[in-house]
């Protein structure tokens, strides 16, 4: 018998970041988008309709900017600081998470896509 896994998909979210090498973008944030997919953990969200039986991903979003603003260097740690927290505090046992920066050279966007487990 297969294993249904269920996902909640945030995708495109816009925020300002504290990320980059440079010092003027440390201190002008600079945009970037996320998209994020994570596996519920095992319960009857479907079935009871209850927000308390859920990821509440509001919660996460906003946790999301938080992290946004903690400056980093590249897109790599800023990712990784906010795979592995989303991970803990929410109690998730799969995530992929992608950061792309926006316009960091003219005409161009650049990222990471990670995927981590617990």
């Amino acid at each position: 018998m297969s294993r249904a896994i269920d996902r909640i998909v945030l995708r495109r979210l816009h925020m300002p970041a504290r990320i980059g090498v440079y010092d003027w973008e440390q201190t002008a944030p600079q945009p970037v988008v996320l998209t994020l997919s994570f596996a519920l953990p095992p319960h009857e969200a479907a079935r009871t309709d209850a927000l308390n039986d859920t990821v509440d991903y509001s919660l996460v979003v906003a946790r999301l900017r938080e992290l946004a603003m903690e400056p980093r260097q590249l897109v790599e740690a800023m990712a990784e600081r906010m795979a592995e927290t989303v991970l803990r505090e929410f109690g998730l046992s799969w995530l992929e998470l992608e950061l792309i920066k926006l316009a960091p050279i003219p005409g161009a966007e650049v990222g990471i896509v990670i995927e981590r487990t617990r």
